[in-house]
């Protein structure tokens, strides 16, 4: 489920607005708790000791929602209700294996496609920066 998660909230947002509508045109969505912000500590690792330490906080918004009897609950990092409601509703969904999920997959696995090939492209811009310093030291020594 963190994999689909991960999909709805690096993804786009109208995927994820469009598949909350679809749950809400068919089925009753009740809030159960309305998104709210909270704070979370962020927990780390030292790098030499190898022991957990906590960061800081890290601002998050939060929201719970029930189709039927099943629950469905959206948190993600930062001010945003929205869609912290829709992914909750999203969540509801496919906990109670609703029908209407199961067209999702398709979609699901081409946001998962399209979010691979930005990072792909991303890293190749960083790369393009990318400063070899032992061509640094060449270039340095031969000066």
């Amino acid at each position: 489920m963190s994999q689909i998660t991960r999909v709805l909230i690096e993804g786009d947002p109208g995927l994820l607005a469009r598949l909350c509508g679809q749950v809400e045109r068919s089925y009753e969505v009740r809030t159960v708790r309305q998104p709210e912000k909270s704070l979370v500590m962020s927990k780390a690792r030292d790098s030499v000791s190898r022991q957990p330490f906590f960061m800081g906080e890290i601002l998050v918004t939060e929201c719970t929602v029930e189709i039927g009897e099943v629950y469905g609950f959206g948190v993600l990092m930062g001010e945003d209700a929205e869609r912290a409601y829709q992914l909750a509703v999203v969540d509801a969904a496919l906990h109670a294996k609703l029908p209407i999920t199961e067209s999702w997959t398709a979609l699901l696995f081409e946001e998962e496609q399209n979010i691979a090939q930005r990072h792909r492209k991303e890293h190749n811009q960083a790369m393009k920066s990318k400063v070899n310093f032992d061509t640094m030291e060449e270039y340095n020594a031969k000066r």
